[in-house]
Protein backbone atom coordinates (compact mmCIF):
# COMPACT_ATOMS: atom_id res chain seq x y z
CA UNK A 1 0.00 0.00 0.00
CA UNK A 2 1.26 3.39 -0.64
CA UNK A 3 1.59 6.29 1.28
CA UNK A 4 -1.55 7.91 -0.93
CA UNK A 5 -3.47 5.15 -0.51
CA UNK A 6 -2.82 5.17 3.42
CA UNK A 7 -4.30 8.34 3.77
CA UNK A 8 -7.70 7.05 2.06
CA UNK A 9 -9.08 4.31 4.19
CA UNK A 10 -11.60 1.88 2.40
CA UNK A 11 -14.28 0.71 4.68
CA UNK A 12 -15.77 -2.19 3.88
CA UNK A 13 -19.68 -2.73 4.22
CA UNK A 14 -20.14 0.91 4.90
CA UNK A 15 -23.45 2.81 4.08
CA UNK A 16 -25.29 5.80 3.78
CA UNK A 17 -28.62 6.68 5.86
CA UNK A 18 -30.51 10.04 4.57
CA UNK A 19 -31.86 10.98 7.91
CA UNK A 20 -34.04 13.56 8.09
CA UNK A 21 -34.68 17.22 8.52
CA UNK A 22 -33.75 19.35 10.79
CA UNK A 23 -34.28 22.62 9.29
CA UNK A 24 -34.15 24.64 6.30
CA UNK A 25 -30.19 24.16 5.33
CA UNK A 26 -29.84 21.04 7.99
CA UNK A 27 -30.20 17.17 7.63
CA UNK A 28 -28.77 14.54 9.69
CA UNK A 29 -27.48 12.77 6.49
CA UNK A 30 -23.92 10.99 7.75
CA UNK A 31 -21.86 7.46 6.11
CA UNK A 32 -21.33 5.37 8.34
CA UNK A 33 -19.00 1.87 9.20
CA UNK A 34 -20.52 -1.53 9.55
CA UNK A 35 -21.04 -1.21 13.33
CA UNK A 36 -22.75 2.28 12.94
CA UNK A 37 -20.28 4.92 13.63
CA UNK A 38 -20.05 8.05 11.58
CA UNK A 39 -17.03 7.53 8.86
CA UNK A 40 -14.29 10.38 9.00
CA UNK A 41 -14.24 13.00 6.08
CA UNK A 42 -17.61 12.41 5.45
CA UNK A 43 -19.27 16.07 6.55
CA UNK A 44 -20.88 18.50 4.20
CA UNK A 45 -20.85 21.91 5.31
CA UNK A 46 -22.12 24.51 2.25
CA UNK A 47 -23.98 27.66 3.08
CA UNK A 48 -27.08 25.77 1.67
CA UNK A 49 -26.59 22.22 3.01
CA UNK A 50 -25.24 20.90 5.82
CA UNK A 51 -25.18 17.94 7.93
CA UNK A 52 -25.82 16.47 11.34
CA UNK A 53 -25.58 12.69 11.14
CA UNK A 54 -26.60 10.87 14.38
CA UNK A 55 -23.44 9.32 16.28
CA UNK A 56 -25.05 6.00 15.33
CA UNK A 57 -27.43 4.32 12.62
CA UNK A 58 -28.27 1.26 11.98
CA UNK A 59 -27.62 -0.49 8.62
CA UNK A 60 -30.12 -0.31 5.86
CA UNK A 61 -29.37 -4.73 5.78
CA UNK A 62 -29.32 -6.37 2.52
CA UNK A 63 -32.46 -5.96 0.53
CA UNK A 64 -33.34 -2.25 2.12
CA UNK A 65 -30.88 -0.32 -0.22
CA UNK A 66 -29.06 -0.69 -3.30
CA UNK A 67 -25.75 -2.56 -2.73
CA UNK A 68 -22.80 -0.69 -5.30
CA UNK A 69 -20.03 -3.12 -5.81
CA UNK A 70 -16.57 -2.18 -6.31
CA UNK A 71 -15.05 1.13 -4.94
CA UNK A 72 -16.08 4.24 -4.29
CA UNK A 73 -14.92 7.05 -2.96
CA UNK A 74 -17.43 9.95 -1.26
CA UNK A 75 -16.80 13.13 -2.86
CA UNK A 76 -19.14 15.28 -0.95
CA UNK A 77 -22.02 17.51 -2.24
CA UNK A 78 -23.21 18.71 -5.25
CA UNK A 79 -26.19 20.91 -6.72
CA UNK A 80 -27.47 22.26 -10.05
CA UNK A 81 -25.29 24.92 -9.91
CA UNK A 82 -21.89 26.06 -11.47
CA UNK A 83 -20.59 27.73 -9.13
CA UNK A 84 -21.87 25.31 -6.32
CA UNK A 85 -19.95 22.28 -7.49
CA UNK A 86 -16.63 24.30 -8.46
CA UNK A 87 -16.64 25.09 -4.70
CA UNK A 88 -17.81 22.14 -3.00
CA UNK A 89 -17.53 19.09 -5.08
CA UNK A 90 -13.82 19.42 -5.82
CA UNK A 91 -12.20 18.93 -2.83
CA UNK A 92 -12.01 15.10 -2.08
CA UNK A 93 -10.82 14.57 -5.78
CA UNK A 94 -7.35 14.65 -5.08
CA UNK A 95 -7.59 11.37 -3.87
CA UNK A 96 -8.54 9.75 -7.35
CA UNK A 97 -4.91 9.65 -8.08
CA UNK A 98 -4.48 7.14 -5.52
CA UNK A 99 -7.57 5.15 -6.64
CA UNK A 100 -7.90 2.07 -9.26
CA UNK A 101 -9.48 3.86 -12.43
CA UNK A 102 -13.33 2.06 -12.04
CA UNK A 103 -13.83 3.86 -8.79
CA UNK A 104 -16.86 5.09 -8.40
CA UNK A 105 -17.58 8.74 -7.68
CA UNK A 106 -20.62 8.88 -4.72
CA UNK A 107 -22.00 12.60 -4.74
CA UNK A 108 -24.87 13.69 -1.82
CA UNK A 109 -27.58 15.83 -2.72
CA UNK A 110 -29.75 17.63 -0.75
CA UNK A 111 -33.02 16.54 -0.96
CA UNK A 112 -35.66 18.64 -2.97
CA UNK A 113 -39.54 18.47 -4.65
CA UNK A 114 -38.47 18.16 -7.71
CA UNK A 115 -35.11 16.97 -8.21
CA UNK A 116 -32.67 18.74 -10.57
CA UNK A 117 -30.46 18.07 -13.43
CA UNK A 118 -26.92 17.77 -12.43
CA UNK A 119 -25.44 17.63 -15.79
CA UNK A 120 -23.33 20.03 -14.90
CA UNK A 121 -21.59 17.71 -12.20
CA UNK A 122 -20.80 15.15 -15.20
CA UNK A 123 -18.95 18.56 -17.23
CA UNK A 124 -17.06 20.00 -14.76
CA UNK A 125 -15.14 16.28 -13.97
CA UNK A 126 -15.43 15.56 -17.78
CA UNK A 127 -13.49 18.92 -18.26
CA UNK A 128 -10.85 17.69 -15.07
CA UNK A 129 -9.96 14.75 -17.41
CA UNK A 130 -12.02 12.22 -14.82
CA UNK A 131 -13.83 9.66 -16.22
CA UNK A 132 -15.08 7.45 -13.34
CA UNK A 133 -18.70 6.49 -13.06
CA UNK A 134 -20.72 8.99 -11.28
CA UNK A 135 -23.39 8.40 -8.71
CA UNK A 136 -25.59 10.91 -6.69
CA UNK A 137 -27.54 9.67 -4.37
CA UNK A 138 -30.52 11.51 -1.54
CA UNK A 139 -31.51 8.09 -0.56
CA UNK A 140 -30.01 4.96 1.76
CA UNK A 141 -26.90 2.68 0.03
CA UNK A 142 -24.68 0.03 0.88
CA UNK A 143 -21.00 0.12 -0.01
CA UNK A 144 -19.07 -3.29 -0.74
CA UNK A 145 -15.87 -0.55 -0.70
CA UNK A 146 -16.10 3.28 1.00
CA UNK A 147 -12.86 5.63 0.24
CA UNK A 148 -12.85 8.70 2.34
CA UNK A 149 -10.52 11.36 2.00
CA UNK A 150 -10.24 14.77 3.65
CA UNK A 151 -11.88 17.84 1.98
CA UNK A 152 -8.84 20.33 0.99
CA UNK A 153 -11.20 22.89 -0.56
CA UNK A 154 -14.37 24.25 -0.50
CA UNK A 155 -16.95 26.42 1.52
CA UNK A 156 -15.73 23.79 4.81
CA UNK A 157 -12.28 25.96 4.50
CA UNK A 158 -14.39 29.17 3.96
CA UNK A 159 -13.63 29.00 0.22
CA UNK A 160 -9.69 28.53 0.60
CA UNK A 161 -7.61 25.79 -0.41
CA UNK A 162 -4.59 23.95 0.79
CA UNK A 163 -1.61 24.16 -1.31
CA UNK A 164 -1.71 20.38 -2.43
CA UNK A 165 -5.47 20.90 -3.96
CA UNK A 166 -3.99 24.00 -6.17
CA UNK A 167 -1.21 21.34 -7.24
CA UNK A 168 -3.43 19.01 -7.75
CA UNK A 169 -5.79 21.59 -9.50
CA UNK A 170 -2.76 22.47 -11.96
CA UNK A 171 -2.06 19.27 -12.59
CA UNK A 172 -5.64 18.53 -14.05
CA UNK A 173 -5.71 22.22 -15.97
CA UNK A 174 -2.00 22.73 -16.77
CA UNK A 175 -1.59 26.50 -18.37
CA UNK A 176 -0.74 26.42 -22.03
CA UNK A 177 1.78 29.52 -22.11
CA UNK A 178 1.94 32.45 -19.70
CA UNK A 179 -0.05 35.42 -19.26
CA UNK A 180 -0.30 37.55 -22.19
CA UNK A 181 0.01 40.96 -20.88
CA UNK A 182 -1.59 42.63 -23.80
CA UNK A 183 -4.99 39.75 -24.04
CA UNK A 184 -8.04 41.29 -22.03
CA UNK A 185 -11.29 39.37 -21.20
CA UNK A 186 -14.19 41.16 -20.38
CA UNK A 187 -16.87 38.15 -18.73
CA UNK A 188 -19.46 39.69 -19.36
CA UNK A 189 -23.33 38.25 -18.64
CA UNK A 190 -25.68 39.49 -21.33
CA UNK A 191 -26.05 36.04 -22.53
CA UNK A 192 -27.76 35.00 -19.89
CA UNK A 193 -31.01 36.92 -20.90
CA UNK A 194 -32.58 39.95 -19.65
CA UNK A 195 -34.46 38.23 -17.08
CA UNK A 196 -30.77 36.98 -15.07
CA UNK A 197 -29.60 38.87 -12.19
CA UNK A 198 -27.74 41.90 -13.71
CA UNK A 199 -26.76 45.39 -14.03
CA UNK A 200 -28.41 47.82 -16.14
CA UNK A 201 -26.58 48.83 -19.32
CA UNK A 202 -24.34 45.53 -19.66
CA UNK A 203 -24.22 46.13 -23.57
CA UNK A 204 -22.96 49.61 -23.20
CA UNK A 205 -20.18 48.72 -20.55
CA UNK A 206 -19.18 45.90 -23.61
CA UNK A 207 -19.18 48.67 -25.95
CA UNK A 208 -16.59 50.75 -23.50
CA UNK A 209 -14.86 48.01 -22.96
CA UNK A 210 -14.44 46.52 -26.37
CA UNK A 211 -12.74 50.23 -27.33
CA UNK A 212 -10.59 49.77 -24.50
CA UNK A 213 -9.27 46.67 -26.13
CA UNK A 214 -10.99 43.75 -24.66
CA UNK A 215 -12.88 40.80 -26.00
CA UNK A 216 -16.52 40.27 -24.83
CA UNK A 217 -15.87 36.79 -23.78
CA UNK A 218 -19.72 34.64 -22.68
CA UNK A 219 -18.47 31.68 -20.57
CA UNK A 220 -21.56 29.86 -21.26
CA UNK A 221 -21.31 29.77 -24.98
CA UNK A 222 -17.91 27.48 -24.41
CA UNK A 223 -17.21 24.44 -23.14
CA UNK A 224 -15.19 24.43 -19.45
CA UNK A 225 -11.59 23.65 -20.97
CA UNK A 226 -11.96 26.38 -23.55
CA UNK A 227 -13.07 28.81 -20.34
CA UNK A 228 -10.04 27.58 -18.08
CA UNK A 229 -7.80 27.96 -21.22
CA UNK A 230 -8.54 31.58 -22.02
CA UNK A 231 -8.75 32.42 -18.11
CA UNK A 232 -5.42 31.22 -17.97
CA UNK A 233 -3.57 33.00 -20.76
CA UNK A 234 -5.37 36.41 -20.54
CA UNK A 235 -3.11 38.86 -18.64
CA UNK A 236 -6.00 41.30 -17.83
CA UNK A 237 -9.38 40.14 -17.08
CA UNK A 238 -12.83 42.14 -15.68
CA UNK A 239 -15.47 39.77 -14.67
CA UNK A 240 -19.20 40.75 -14.76
CA UNK A 241 -20.29 38.58 -10.61
CA UNK A 242 -21.12 35.86 -11.44
CA UNK A 243 -19.99 31.93 -10.95
CA UNK A 244 -16.97 32.24 -13.80
CA UNK A 245 -15.29 33.92 -10.95
CA UNK A 246 -15.49 30.63 -8.85
CA UNK A 247 -13.62 28.68 -11.47
CA UNK A 248 -10.97 31.71 -12.48
CA UNK A 249 -10.14 31.84 -8.59
CA UNK A 250 -9.16 28.07 -8.72
CA UNK A 251 -6.16 28.63 -11.53
CA UNK A 252 -5.23 32.40 -11.05
CA UNK A 253 -1.98 33.12 -12.06
CA UNK A 254 0.84 35.14 -11.21
CA UNK A 255 1.16 38.34 -13.74
CA UNK A 256 -2.44 38.39 -14.31
CA UNK A 257 -4.63 41.59 -12.73
CA UNK A 258 -7.77 41.25 -12.46
CA UNK A 259 -10.93 42.24 -11.44
CA UNK A 260 -15.01 41.72 -10.75
CA UNK A 261 -17.69 44.34 -11.28
CA UNK A 262 -20.45 43.78 -7.95
CA UNK A 263 -23.96 43.49 -8.60
CA UNK A 264 -24.20 43.41 -4.89
CA UNK A 265 -22.98 46.11 -2.71
CA UNK A 266 -21.07 43.12 -1.00
CA UNK A 267 -19.72 39.76 -1.84
CA UNK A 268 -20.12 36.75 -0.18
CA UNK A 269 -17.37 35.84 2.53
CA UNK A 270 -16.22 32.78 0.43
CA UNK A 271 -15.60 34.33 -3.18
CA UNK A 272 -13.80 37.18 -1.15
CA UNK A 273 -11.67 34.46 0.29
CA UNK A 274 -11.08 32.51 -2.72
CA UNK A 275 -10.62 35.56 -4.91
CA UNK A 276 -7.39 36.15 -2.27
CA UNK A 277 -6.33 32.57 -2.12
CA UNK A 278 -3.35 31.64 -4.75
CA UNK A 279 -0.01 33.30 -5.62
CA UNK A 280 -0.21 36.74 -7.31
CA UNK A 281 -2.74 39.55 -7.10
CA UNK A 282 -5.45 39.24 -5.59
CA UNK A 283 -8.34 39.56 -7.82
CA UNK A 284 -9.98 43.01 -6.65
CA UNK A 285 -13.83 44.03 -6.01
CA UNK A 286 -15.17 47.25 -7.11
CA UNK A 287 -18.49 48.29 -6.06
CA UNK A 288 -19.83 50.66 -8.22
CA UNK A 289 -23.64 49.81 -7.33
CA UNK A 290 -25.39 53.25 -7.07
CA UNK A 291 -29.26 51.50 -6.96
CA UNK A 292 -30.30 47.79 -6.54
CA UNK A 293 -34.29 46.84 -7.86
CA UNK A 294 -35.69 43.37 -8.18
CA UNK A 295 -38.14 41.59 -10.25
CA UNK A 296 -41.30 40.08 -8.68
CA UNK A 297 -39.56 36.68 -8.73
CA UNK A 298 -37.74 34.88 -5.53
CA UNK A 299 -34.47 34.20 -6.55
CA UNK A 300 -31.64 36.02 -4.44
CA UNK A 301 -29.46 36.13 -7.77
CA UNK A 302 -32.19 37.85 -9.48
CA UNK A 303 -31.75 41.13 -8.41
CA UNK A 304 -30.94 44.45 -10.79
CA UNK A 305 -28.30 47.01 -10.33
CA UNK A 306 -27.39 50.43 -11.46
CA UNK A 307 -23.65 51.13 -11.96
CA UNK A 308 -21.93 54.27 -10.85
CA UNK A 309 -20.26 54.34 -14.23
CA UNK A 310 -17.55 57.44 -12.95
CA UNK A 311 -16.87 55.50 -10.06
CA UNK A 312 -16.13 52.40 -12.08
CA UNK A 313 -13.97 54.03 -14.39
CA UNK A 314 -12.03 55.33 -12.03
CA UNK A 315 -11.50 52.21 -10.18
CA UNK A 316 -10.66 50.18 -13.52
CA UNK A 317 -8.22 52.57 -14.43
CA UNK A 318 -6.48 53.08 -11.04
CA UNK A 319 -5.66 49.59 -11.41
CA UNK A 320 -4.26 49.54 -14.90
CA UNK A 321 -7.49 47.95 -16.95
CA UNK A 322 -8.73 50.52 -18.43
CA UNK A 323 -7.64 54.18 -19.84
CA UNK A 324 -10.79 55.60 -19.15
CA UNK A 325 -9.96 58.91 -21.50
CA UNK A 326 -13.06 58.39 -23.80
CA UNK A 327 -15.21 56.64 -21.01
CA UNK A 328 -19.12 57.83 -21.87
CA UNK A 329 -21.73 57.29 -19.15
CA UNK A 330 -25.32 55.86 -20.34
CA UNK A 331 -28.23 58.36 -20.14
CA UNK A 332 -31.24 58.14 -17.53
CA UNK A 333 -33.55 56.74 -20.70
CA UNK A 334 -30.92 54.01 -21.19
CA UNK A 335 -30.89 52.89 -17.57
CA UNK A 336 -34.80 52.96 -17.45
CA UNK A 337 -35.27 51.13 -21.37
CA UNK A 338 -32.56 47.97 -19.43
CA UNK A 339 -34.05 48.04 -16.41
CA UNK A 340 -37.46 47.75 -17.78
CA UNK A 341 -36.04 44.63 -20.42
CA UNK A 342 -37.52 41.30 -19.01
CA UNK A 343 -40.11 42.69 -17.14
CA UNK A 344 -43.37 40.60 -17.67
CA UNK A 345 -46.60 43.15 -18.84
CA UNK A 346 -47.93 44.85 -15.71
CA UNK A 347 -44.50 43.95 -13.25
CA UNK A 348 -42.99 46.85 -12.27
CA UNK A 349 -39.44 46.54 -10.11
CA UNK A 350 -39.28 47.01 -6.27
CA UNK A 351 -36.38 48.19 -4.12
CA UNK A 352 -34.72 45.91 -1.19
CA UNK A 353 -36.94 46.49 1.53
CA UNK A 354 -40.43 46.57 -0.83
CA UNK A 355 -39.23 42.79 -2.11
CA UNK A 356 -38.79 42.36 1.77
CA UNK A 357 -42.67 42.68 2.19
CA UNK A 358 -43.37 41.03 -1.42
CA UNK A 359 -41.31 38.17 0.06
CA UNK A 360 -43.14 38.26 3.60
CA UNK A 361 -46.80 37.96 1.39
CA UNK A 362 -45.66 35.31 -0.79
CA UNK A 363 -44.71 33.40 2.15
CA UNK A 364 -48.09 33.64 4.26
CA UNK A 365 -49.97 32.89 0.53
CA UNK A 366 -48.09 29.15 0.37
CA UNK A 367 -48.71 28.83 4.36
CA UNK A 368 -52.43 29.19 3.86
CA UNK A 369 -52.41 27.35 0.46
Amino acid sequence: MTKQLATMPAYRHAFLHPGERIDRRTTSLGLYGPEGGVLPDTAIVTSSWATRPHSLAPSPGPGAAPLLFGPALFAGSVDKQFGFVLLNSLGRLWALDGLPVQTTLVFAAKPQAKPPDHAIVAAILRALGLHHPILITETAMRFESLHTAEERFGECRGGTGTAQFYDWIDSRWPAPTKPDPERKIYVTRTGLGPQAGRYACEDHLEALLQAEGYTIYRPEAHDIRHQVQTFQTAGKLIFAEGSALHLFALIRRPGQISAVIQRRTALPAVMTAQMADRAGAATVAINAVSAEWWPPRRGDHLGLSVLDFPHLRDRLADLGLIRGTNWITPTEAQVQASLAAGLAPGDTLMTTGQRADWLKTQREARRKG
